[in-house]
């Protein structure tokens, strides 16, 4: 109980640090002491592996966290499974990661799955059980959480929409503070990039060049981007002192309309992130 307590008072704390506005910041706090402490209950559903590779955990790890994405919008922007694949890869070792999808068909989504490379089982709840037992939060921000090995919430909140989220979770995971961040200065070649002849389904790339000015290494955390459409890869080692380093980006757009996604970087600036605008037309 006193663990719960203190993880309560941490979460609640850094959650104000990670909203912007008083609605916000009122939500995130209710969401906080709604479900901190409270225990999730898990419908007997079978595991669907992916590929031959993929080995089930034997449920010894003293940390889970679960994720919850219905079928309704669009599935992969808000799932952003790139960020997640980069996170299984870095805590995969200390942390279960439980994934519950509740897609409208399952055999195209599990091929998506698989083609996009996730290398954990996941579990496909065609009666949403999951939701509909524990009652989640309807909003997909919240429908993500950080379990002890007896199913109890520790935090709650998705590292997918907000990259701080991550570092709240690790914070809990390893019991280690936030390092202290050396800060640096950047300038980008350019904010925004226009693509001609953008086609739905047909992979397109735009490049992204970032200088550090600074006088200290410049390290990039994360890479976000607004939707599962548009795909970032960049350099993990720090840029040094007056090097350039790239963001290259693969737009695969999924419908025809105006486009316009951001991708934003997280690095150890003054203002912590630089956001980056791609723009085109989807003719067809």
């Amino acid at each position: 109980m006193k663990l719960c307590c203190n993880i309560l008072i941490v979460c609640c704390c850094l959650m104000f640090m990670f909203v912007s506005c008083n609605s916000e910041r009122a939500e995130t706090l209710r969401m906080v002491k709604k479900w901190t402490g409270k225990t999730i209950f898990f419908p007997k559903i079978a595991p669907e592996y992916l590929n031959d590779s993929v080995q089930q955990s034997n449920g010894e790890k003293d940390y889970k966290i679960l994720l919850y994405v219905d079928s309704t919008g669009c599935v992969s922007c808000k799932l952003k499974l790139f960020i997640w694949i980069a996170n299984i890869e870095e805590m995969g070792s200390k942390v279960d990661f439980l994934f519950y999808f509740f897609p409208k068909h399952k055999a195209p989504f599990l091929e998506y799955l698989r083609n996009e490379g996730l290398n954990i089982p996941v579990y496909i709840d065609d009666a949403d059980s999951l939701n509909k037992i524990n009652k989640l939060p309807k909003k997909h921000s919240f429908q993500c959480f950080l379990l002890d090995k007896n199913n109890t919430v520790l935090a709650i909140g998705n590292p997918a929409t907000n990259f701080k989220i991550w570092g709240l979770y690790k914070k809990i995971i390893t019991g280690k503070p936030t390092e202290r961040q050396v800060l640096t200065t950047v300038e980008a070649e350019q904010t925004e990039i226009v693509i001609k002849d953008l086609q739905t389904g047909k992979p397109s790339e735009a490049v992204f060049r970032l200088k550090n000015t600074g006088s200290n290494p410049l390290a990039i955390m994360r890479v976000e981007s607004s939707c599962g459409c548009t795909v970032p890869e960049w350099e993990k080692q720090p840029v040094a002192a007056g090097k350039t380093t790239e963001i290259k980006v693969k737009i695969t757009p999924e419908k025809r309309e105006y486009f316009h996604k951001t991708v934003t970087v997280h690095c150890n600036t003054e203002g912590g992130r630089i956001v980056l605008n791609i723009k085109g037309s989807v003719e067809k």
